[in-house]
């Protein structure tokens, strides 16, 4: 967690950095080099690569359990859940959607106002990509007993845990500007995990609680949250929360959440996503069509 942050800052100081360094005696490169213009024709198309921690949160009560053991004697366990840190690296594509939604341009016509509040599109950009997740969580297990004669004793065991999942996910977002180079993301998607490095599937203490370890492949549906800075056109990096929202498979009462010795882990992401577009190939000095490459201005600088 604490790289991530150094990290974080890292990138914001130097982009900081690169603006000021633009700029001579209160002018900027524009007015000393005659204001130079990309006329790069980027593709709808580019590549994102993901990275950063994640963490199970759990449910913050502790959960008792009665009975008896292998002996007949009365006993109690208690289940305390504990979160864990681990992290996530992935690497995809991403996919823009230009050209309005002839869907909703026939949802307009027929509309008697002129309020268009979705816009001309449903959905902005597609991404997905495919990646390793490691993901672990701990638990704290109070064991109490009561013999015949009516002593009482305790014992205490922590479990830990950690599972390695091979992952693919797909999302679709939808823009909002908030400030100069600066967008909201907001989306939902889908997840599948499959775990390629299993931990133990044993309990770590004898208890009367149930036990039960996750299947080794799961799917969840998500919500997405993010910000985006515009770095240059066709550069931008973005600061969000992936959500598992609901489970899939396994459902897990639609829960989608780890089920891993007594207690359920649910795994939050923090992503830093990096897109960057592919430079369309031309031919000499063609650079395509008038309407192509107002097109792709118009979008690429809005964003």
């Amino acid at each position: 967690m604490r790289f991530v942050i150094c990290l974080v800052l890292v990138l914001l100081t130097g982009f900081s950095f690169a603006q000021k360094s633009r700029k001579f005696n209160g002018k900027s490169r524009k007015d000393f080099f005659g204001g130079a213009r990309d006329y790069r024709q980027l593709t709808r198309d580019g590549l994102q690569i993901s990275f950063g921690p994640n963490v199970t949160l759990t449910t913050p009560r502790v959960t008792k359990y009665t009975g008896v053991d292998a002996i007949g004697r009365p006993v109690a366990t208690t289940i305390d859940p504990i979160s864990k840190p681990g992290g996530f690296i992935e690497i995809g594509a991403a996919h823009y959607r230009l050209k309005p939604s002839k869907l909703l341009a026939a949802w307009y016509k027929k509309r008697s106002s002129e309020v268009k509040c979705i816009g001309p599109n449903l959905f902005h950009r597609l991404d997905w990509g495919l990646g390793f997740n490691y993901i672990g969580g701990s638990e704290r297990t109070r064991f109490e007993t009561v013999d015949p004669s009516g002593a009482f004793s305790f014992d205490e065991k922590t479990g830990s845990f950690y599972n390695g999942y091979l992952t693919a996910r797909v999302t679709i977002d939808r823009f909002t500007k908030i400030a100069d180079s600066w967008h909201l993301e907001t989306g939902f998607g889908f997840n599948f995990l499959f775990n390629a490095l299993p931990a133990p599937k044993v309990p770590y203490i004898a208890t009367v609680a149930p036990v039960k370890f996750q299947q080794d492949f799961m799917a969840h549906f998500h919500l997405h949250l993010g910000f985006t800075r515009t770095i240059r056109r066709g550069d931008y990096l973005t600061f969000g929360f992936l959500v598992p929202t609901f489970g899939i498979y396994e459902p897990n009462k639609a829960r989608p959440t780890i089920q891993w010795f007594s207690s359920n882990y649910w795994p939050i992401q923090l992503q830093i996503r990096w897109i960057h577009h592919f430079t369309r190939k031309s031919n000499g000095c063609n650079t395509g069509t008038p309407e192509d490459r107002k097109r792709n201005d118009e979008y690429m600088q809005n964003r």
